[in-house]
Parts: C-alpha cells; structure tokens; sequence
C-alpha cells in the first residue's frame, strides 16, 4: 500500500468507558449506533504485470478498523468489482473525529499466480466534505429547523500507482484518462444531528515544527545498533473537555525528525501567541473552513486575520490600522532566545503533518471549556519521543528524559470576534523526567583547600542541571495553530428589520379632556402676559403725567381722577381694553366653554358674575407678582418638569459629542428658565468643573450655598473641589457640615473618610468608612448594589474631583476584589482629561479580566470615536452587537454605528439600508432628535423621500432647536421642489448655528440648483467658518459669487470672507 510522505496520521484516544458513552448530543438518538456502507462499484483502465490482463481485487479499510478484501476480477482492465462492505460503528466523540481526519482507503492488489500477490496502487476518500459539512438554517425563516446533512455520495477516486511504468509510456500525459474507482458511500444516520452542530463546534490544530532539537538526535536512517538514528516517533499529548467525560485525551503523533532549510523563528514578535481575528462582515476571507479536505483557512494578508500582524507594533486600538487587538496570552514559562541560524544553513526539526488534525466539541464540552478559561485554566501539552512500532523491542532508556511540557493560556478565546490562536510556545523539562523545571545555581567551593575537588564537582552539577533543563538551554519551541470552527463567545443576530418608518414613531393622541386643559392654561398665560403689558403701560404713563409735578397737595382721590381723565382723554384706556380683549374671549372660550348663546337673562348674569371674579382673581395675582419683585420686570413663561428634563438631556448629549458651546448654551438656558432649581445650577457648575471652567463652576456652588446652606451635594462637591485644590481647611467645613446635616448619608460619610485619608488622619477615616459601611448595608441590604467606594467614585467624577475617585476606586479594588467597573470609571476620568492612551489602557485592563463585557467594549468604541479612529471604533461597535448582552447605552452605539456606516460609503444604497437599520434600532431603544436625525439621513442618501419626511419631523417634534435636522429638512424640501419651505428651514438651521459642513454643501447646491446663488453664497459663507480650509468649498464660493457679484467684485471678496449674517434675507 502506497504510504504518505510525511508518514504523520494522528490519532485520538479516549479514556475507557460505559458502553453508552456518545449521549443524545453526538448523535441524536438513544442507540448510538452507525452503519458504514461502502460500495466500490468498478475500476477503470488499470494495468498489471501482464497489461491488460489483469486479475485484480480491492481491500477496503476505513481508519485503523479491519480491513476486508473483494473477490478477484480476472483479466479485465476495466472490472466490475460491485463489492460491498458494511461495518458497524458506536458513535461517540472519537468516531467523530476519526472520520473527520481518516479517510476511507481502497488499494488495488493484483493476483497473480501461486496465490502471490502485488500492491498496484491505492485511493483514499475524505469523509468530512461529505458527512460532517452542515448547511446554516435559512436567514429569512430562522424558525425553521436546519437542513439534514446527504447521508451518501458517489465519487471517482483516482488511483495512484505505486509503479507508474506499469501504466505504459503516456502515463505523465495529461490528456490520458488515469486509473481510479467508482465508489459509493452511504451512512445509516448523521454523525451528528444539525441542531447539535450550532451549538457545538471543530476545533482545528495544526503543528508547525519543534525545534531547536538536542544534538545528540541524528537524521540518518534507523538502525537497531544506533540508538540515536532516526527511529523514533513524536507526539504531542493534552487534555481536552468532553462530554461523555470530564476530559479526553487527544494526541497528535507521528511526527517526524527531519533536516531543513527554513531557519529558526527567533523574531519575538512571531514567538509570542497571538490570537485569530473573525474577518468582519463586510470582509470576504480567502477561503473557508475546508479541514477535512486538508486545506487549511490561513489568515488575510494584512487584514484581521493575520495573526503575524496581531501582535506587530501599533495594531492595539491606538494604532493606524483602526483595529484592536486582544490583549496577548503571556506563556508560562519564558524562553531563553536562542541564537539566530543562519539562512538556507540546514538545522534538525521535529515536524507533522501539514494537514491540520480536527477535533469535534460538543456543546457539553464547549460550555466545559469555556468554564475552563474562565477559571484561568491552561491547557498542558506534552511532548514525548518514543519507539516507531519496528523498533518497539528495544530499550529505550532516555525516554523520561527527553520528555517535555508547555502551556496554552486560551483566554484570548474569550474575546469576541476571535476566532483562534497561533504562535510558538517554549517548551520545559516535564516533572515527570525527574529533572527540576527551575534552573538551579552550584555553589562555589567553601573550603579553600578542597578547591579543586569543588571546582571539578561544581562543573559536574553545571552538566547536570544543563541536561536537566534541555529544552530551556536549546530555547526550544514547539508551533501550534489553534483554530474554532466559530467564535467560543455567544454571538447575538439582530434580527432584521421589516418594519418602515411608519411604525417607529408614537401615535400621539390628546385626550379631550387634556386637549380642554392644555388650551385654557394656554388661554390663562395669555390673559395674564397681557396683564402684566397693561401694568408696564399704566406705570409709564403715571410717570410721565406726574414726573416733576408737585402732587404733594393732592389727595389719592383727586390723582385717581386726574389719571383717569388723562387715560380716557388720550385713548390708552380703550386701546388696553382692546389689548386684553382677545385674552378675554379665549378664556370664555377655552375656561368656561362658553360657545353659544344664552338662553336667559338670569342664566347671562351668573354667568357673568363668575367670570368677573375669575379674572378680578387673575388679575390681582399678576399685579401681585408683578410687584413683588421690582427687578422682575417679566414672569416667564409657566414651564413643566418635561421642560427641566429636556434641557438637561440635549445639554448631556452635546457633552458627550463633545460640544461644550452647545452644552453650555443648553446648561446656561436651564438656569435661567429654573433660576430657583438647585439642581439646575448643581448640573451646571459640575459641567464646568469638568470642561475646565472652574472659576464658573465655583461661582455655581457658591450661587447655590448662597441661596441653600444646607444643599448637600452642593456642600459635598464644593468641599471635594476645594479638596484637590489643597484647600484643606475650607473642604473640612463644608464637607463635616454634610455630615452633620445628614449623619446616616452614605455618600458623605465616604467622602470625608477619604478626605481624612487624603490628610493622613486614618482613625477618623476607619472611623467614617466603617459608619457608611453600616448605613449603606442596613439602607440596602443586598449585595448586588453598588458599593460606597464606586457610589462615591461615581459622584466625585461627576464633579471633577480626581484624586478623590482615584482613592475610592482602589479602596474598592483593594477590598472587594473587583476591576472591571472601577476600570471603567477610571476610563471616565481619563476620558474628562483628555488623556486618550491611559483612558485605553484602563479599558485594555478591564478587559483582561472580562472579555465579553458589552459596557467596556461600548466604551471602547466610543473612545475610539471621540478619536476620530473610525475603523477601530465600527469594529468595537460591531463586537457590541455581536455580545450576549446589551450595554447600559445600546442606543448610542446604534447611532454611531450607523453614521459610521454612512461615513464610509457615503451615498452606497446597500450602506444607507445598513444605517438605517441602526438608526431605526436606536430609536427603538431610547428614541432621540439625534437617532431620528440619522434615520432621515440615510433615508435621504437612499432617495426614499416620503420616510425622510417622516424621521426629520419627528426629529423635530423631539427638538425643534437642532440646526441639523433644521438643515437636512431643508435640503429635503430643496430635492422634492418646494423652495419656500427649503428657505425657511435653512435660514432656521442658520439661525441656530449649524455646524455640520457637508450638509451645507449640499443645501448651497441644491439652491444653485434652484437658481437662487445669492442664498448659496451665505450657506457656503458659512461652511468655510466651520471648515476655513478645505479647497472645494472655497472653490465653489468663488464659483457661486462669480454669478452673483460678478468677476472683479468675487475676486475681491473670495479673500476676506467673513463671518455670515444669521438673518439671512432669502428670497421667499
């Protein structure tokens, strides 16, 4: 029979048990057994000895099982063997992998006479393209069960002659039809059931090379004199999670000592693991998970997959390619470097086979190894060298010693989107060889005059402790490639969306009665603003007719009378009872509904006498307003608590755009509309704590301890200021004053204990700590809350209080042991002081620990957003949608994610439905001006008018004081030919202060389009405020004023552009 070169087949062995060891996972049914049908119908132009005339039979052999021969076939070149072969099977985890990695082998014997017989040449079939290939469910009916894997095939297998000559001349032309069978195969039931498949997984190992080798192993052929030629075999052992038990071993033997040319690795960059990365969705990898056809997926030159490129300088999330990459698993045991060979200087390796070796894992057995790495568990690989079979009657003393071992840390398994790991490992002494793993020192000689007895016998344990450590001396490393069918981490699918515009957006309905209450308050804070004008009116009119008059002789009687006179003579009286007469109507209307006729004089009476007192009431209230407070020359607007809530939100999304003018402006507005709220003016002095306005952030607490001594969080965040600024004796008043206001507060309890930590008082910080430990565990009482430390920490970022949250959250690492949330905050306060790389490093940290935490790689994303990294930051949020769980702010990533989209592809149809989708899925989660503003625009990019029209109005309806969504529904109304309302709404965006270039560069086209260049002119006017450098635009100002001004005047203007005028005059 023809053997393979490199003779290298693994193998798979498992611990002995029950005779029902594969359960209803493997296989899906209770009997656990499996019939192989193999067929080997003919052969086709085969030659022998005597040409032609052959007689010929087969053996048929799957795996390692018996073999089993036909009946001969006399003098025919083409027989008609119709043999077939049955062969039972018990299906467990180890068939599985047999007919993953074995193949079905048919050889071709010829008979020849005197019952001899010959070895013509052999075929082989790979039964995993056929019985372990699975088809995805169908994308549009997930519901629907799996498709059933063929449980036959037919093939023609060529054959290769060991003897080509046999074949005649032309046996090397290729026009020549060769020798092969026709062979059917047919199992009885599936390897594994389709349902099983998704949720178990192959995992795929391929063996480099080990090497550098110890001298003493010789390349030259095998001879039983020579204990050190080439007669051993080598193999690499672990243990691996079942399910039928706990673990299984798995060995990969066969390997082979060999001379090569390829130098040994010693770059550290390739020495080190390095994971496997997924290729994103809208990558197409080169080739695919083919292992049972011996191809292997190898990674994308220069793309996610190359896990040389993983671990090269700048591809963390801060590098250029935009990508980030897990943070590296560390080997156990650190190899020495060995010195560099020489290129094409030919040195001894151990190698396997090329073809990788597939293991199945059922999803018992990958939810055991997922455990497995979160417990920080690592894989033990041993390498051991032992006998070929022909040699197996010799003694082999130094197999003990030539035994080694290595570690695998598989925690980059955990990470999403990988996909695999790959690199080379040092390998140890195993400490089953006897030989110590830790290198160990002789001591010099003690005694003087015995030193040269000491000196030989320090040399002697020298020599020992080198062959001891072998492997470690020689810097020895074994190549793996590690690789999963699918990622171990759960991935999520979202589900696709089917629903339009439409349906997103919230019937809004009032209810009559509401609709009735909303007009007459309406109706009420007109009456009493016409009030308070006729009030303003009556006292400039009282002063002009007595300024400088002497009226000390007058009585009151006599300057009512002369005042009245004056206002009746004049016409102001008739003119302010016209003024509040419409007020009047509406509050019949809408208070009273009065709205007919009276039926009768008493019933017009009654009514008017209710009226009378209702407005006499009215009006005694605002005159008393209005006069109370002399400086208030107004009453603003009555407002709701859905007004104090919205301002801070738009405030807070600015914030986290980075748009500290419009964060300001919205904090700024909330103070003045709520001037009496604490709150209002807490928020806004802990925003200009943050954004580095600590004078008015100062001037803020002050406000409000001036107004409110006994405001707590003010005192709390005031003293906690004045503590990062050493002013240690004002933070001790304000802060012991909370306490003492509040002595069971947590929150102040922990602040002072860390501020006494910070003056090194530590009896009363224990002494405060341990009071907020007793009143927060009898507040809450369960362990799920939040700790003090991170409450705390939480409240100090919030005020900008750095070193303050810096002690609490090690307080919290010291003492409960946890990283990721402290990391996280950590990350905030970096992130508050603009410092990219250690805000990075936090997340990097957190993410050692937990590698499928959705906030942290939400936080991730967003950081590499704020950076501008939009590759990198598309790839985390992609991570985020693919995790188990969702993070506390889905809808920010979903938005993000779509502008990215949009970013990248610009107006691509195929992108702009991408986007969409997100978008729609934001406002979904939590809807905003901001994710409906991105559903317009992609709908918008996508040419789909009427859903664009929709998202910007109710876009609209959410803030009607976006400059944005003000501007793409004017390049809306602009694209459908309704120039009046395009106008009206870019002179609006305008108006606002827009700050988005590329959607004014669209509107001045469209308004060049519909021939009005002059407003053109003020939108680009505008754009080259927000970008004053980009070419284009400047081009096309210059173009635009050429038609307006003309030649000479543009090319005076186009130098000194200035800022526009807000009011811009559009022709309506």
């Amino acid at each position: 029979m023809a053997s393979a070169a490199p003779n290298a087949t693994p193998k798979t062995e498992q611990a002995p048990a029950p005779e029902a060891v594969a359960g209803n996972h493997a296989h899906g049914d209770g009997s656990g057994s499996l019939v192989l049908t193999v067929n080997v119908m003919s052969a086709r132009n085969i030659r022998g000895a005597k040409a032609d005339k052959v007689s010929s039979f087969v053996r048929v052999q799957m795996a390692d099982f018996d073999y089993v021969d036909s009946p001969v076939v006399s003098d025919s070149p083409n027989p008609q063997y119709d043999f077939k072969w049955e062969q039972s099977f018990h299906v467990d985890e180890t068939l599985i992998d047999t007919f993953a990695n074995k193949k079905l082998s048919i050889t071709l014997i010829e008979s020849l006479p005197k019952e001899k017989t010959a070895v013509l040449g052999d075929s082989s079939l790979s039964m995993f393209p056929h019985f372990l290939k699975f088809s995805p469910r169908d994308p549009a009916h997930p519901e629907s069960s799996p498709p059933q894997p063929p449980l036959s095939f037919r093939a023609t297998s060529p054959i290769a002659y060991l003897n080509t000559r046999l074949l005649g001349k032309d046996a090397d032309d290729p026009a020549r039809i060769g020798p092969d069978f026709d062979v059917e195969v047919s199992i009885s039931r599936p390897l594994i059931q389709p349902e099983v498949v998704e949720a178990g997984t192959f995992l795929t190992f391929k063996v480099d090379d080990v090497a550098p080798v110890p001298e003493e192993w010789s390349c030259k052929e095998g001879n039983e004199k020579d204990l050190n030629s080439n007669i051993y075999s080598y193999s690499l052992n672990f243990m691996l999670p079942a399910e039928s038990t706990p673990e299984r071993l798995v060995s990969i033997s066969n390997g082979g000592l060999v001379m090569s040319d390829t130098p040994i690795i010693t770059d550290p960059a390739q020495l080190g693991p390095q994971p496997i990365m997924l290729p994103k969705p809208n990558t197409s990898a080169t080739g695919t998970f083919t292992g049972g056809t011996g191809e292997f997926p190898e990674p994308h030159p220069g793309g996610e997959g190359d896990a040389g490129a993983a671990g090269s300088p700048g591809s963390g999330p801060g590098a250029a390619t935009g990508d980030f990459t897990p943070p590296q698993p560390t080997p156990a045991i650190a190899a020495e470097k060995p010195e560099k060979a020489a290129v094409g200087e030919p040195v001894k390796k151990v190698v396997w086979s090329p073809a990788p070796f597939l293991v199945w894992m059922p999803p018992t057995a990958v939810v055991r190894l997922r455990e497995k790495i979160v417990r920080k568990e690592v894989v033990e690989v041993e390498f051991t060298r032992s006998l070929l079979p022909r040699f197996a009657h010799l003694p082999d003393t130094n197999s003990a010693k030539y035994r080694g071992k290595t570690t695998l840390d598989l925690s980059c398994l955990l990470f999403p989107r990988v996909m695999g790991i790959r690199g080379r490992w040092p390998i140890d002494v195993s400490e089953a060889s006897g030989g110590s793993s830790q290198p160990t020192t002789a001591e010099g000689p003690k005694d003087p005059s015995a030193g040269g007895d000491q000196v030989h016998t320090g040399r002697k344990k020298k020599d020992e402790v080198a062959n001891a450590n072998l492997y470690r001396a020689l810097g020895t490393t074994v190549g793996l490639d590690l690789r999963l069918e699918k990622p171990l981490l759960d991935k999520k699918k979202l589900q696709p969306i089917t629903k339009s515009v439409l349906d997103f957006i919230p019937k809004r309905t009032i209810a009559p009665h509401l609709l009735y209450a909303k007009r007459s308050q309406r109706a009420d804070e007109e009456y009493a603003a016409q009030l308070q004008k006729v009030v303003r009116k009556l006292v400039w009119e009282f002063e002009g007719l007595f300024k400088g008059a002497d009226i000390s002789g007058e009585d009151e009687v006599q300057r009512r009378r002369k005042f009245f006179f004056h206002l009746n003579k004049s016409g102001a009286y008739f003119e302010f009872k016209e003024q509040v007469k419409g007020a009047i109507v509406e509050i019949v209307r809408e208070r009273f509904k009065q709205k007919s006729p009276f039926t009768s004089q008493p019933e017009l009476h009654l009514f008017m006498s209710e009226l009378y007192v209702y407005l006499t009431d009215k009006m005694h209230s605002v005159l008393t307003s209005t006069f109370r407070d002399r400086k208030r020359t107004t009453t603003p607007p009555a407002t709701t608590a859905d007004d104090f809530h919205i301002l801070k939100s738009w405030a807070m999304d600015a914030e986290t755009d980075r748009w500290v003018a419009g964060a300001e402006r919205w904090h700024r507005e909330r103070v003045v509309r709520f001037e009496d709220s604490m709150q209002a003016w807490f928020d806004y002095g802990c925003f200009c704590l943050r954004n580095g306005m600590t004078d008015k952030g100062e001037e803020c607490f002050k406000e409000i301890l001036g107004k409110n001594s006994k405001h707590i969080p003010s005192l709390l965040g005031y003293g906690s200021y004045c503590c990062i600024n050493e002013r240690f004796e004002e933070a001790r008043v304000f802060l012991v004053t909370a306490v003492e206001l509040q002595p069971k507060y947590v929150m102040g309890l922990t602040i002072l204990g860390l501020f006494y930590d910070v003056l090194g008082e530590e009896e009363e910080s224990e002494l405060n700590l341990m009071e907020a430990q007793k009143a927060h565990k009898a507040l809450v009482g369960s362990d799920e809350a939040p700790s003090i430390f991170v409450s705390a920490a939480e409240f100090l970022i919030h005020c900008h209080a750095g070193q303050l949250a810096e002690r609490a959250l090690s307080q919290e690492i010291l003492q409960t042991n946890t990283v990721v949330n402290p990391q996280l905050l950590l990350h905030q306060l970096e992130l508050q002081r603009s410092n990219f790389r250690l805000a990075e490093q936090h997340l990097q940290d957190a993410l050692d620990v937990r590698q499928d935490d959705p906030d942290v790689w939400a936080a991730l994303g967003h950081l590499q957003f704020v950076q501008k990294m939009w590759e990198a930051a598309k790839g985390s949020y992609e991570t985020v949608l693919t995790l188990s769980q969702e993070p506390k702010n889905i809808s920010l990533v979903y938005t993000r994610l779509g502008s990215l989209y949009l970013r990248h592809k610009g107006t691509d149809a195929a992108a702009a439905r991408l986007a969409k989708s997100m978008y729609l899925r934001a406002c979904a989660a939590s809807p905003s001006a901001a994710s409906w503003l991105g559903v317009g625009k992609a709908c918008i990019a996508a040419e789909e008018w009427d859903e664009a029209e929709d998202a910007l109005s109710e876009a609209n309806v959410l803030n009607n004081r976006h400059a944005d969504v003000w501007a793409y529904l004017a390049l809306l109304n602009l694209q459908l030919k309704r120039e009046f309302e395009g106008n009206q709404c870019i002179a609006q965006a305008l108006r606002l202060g827009i700050r988005d270039a590329a959607v004014l560069r669209a509107v001045s086209d469209a308004l060049v389009n519909a021939n009005q260049p002059a407003a053109a002119v003020e939108c680009l006017r505008m754009c080259l405020e927000i970008e004053p450098d980009d070419a284009a635009t400047r081009a096309a100002f210059t173009r635009v004023l050429k038609e307006t001004s003309g030649d000479e005047e543009a090319e005076d203007l186009a130098p000194k552009i200035g800022k526009p005028s807000r009011n811009i005059g559009f022709a309506l």
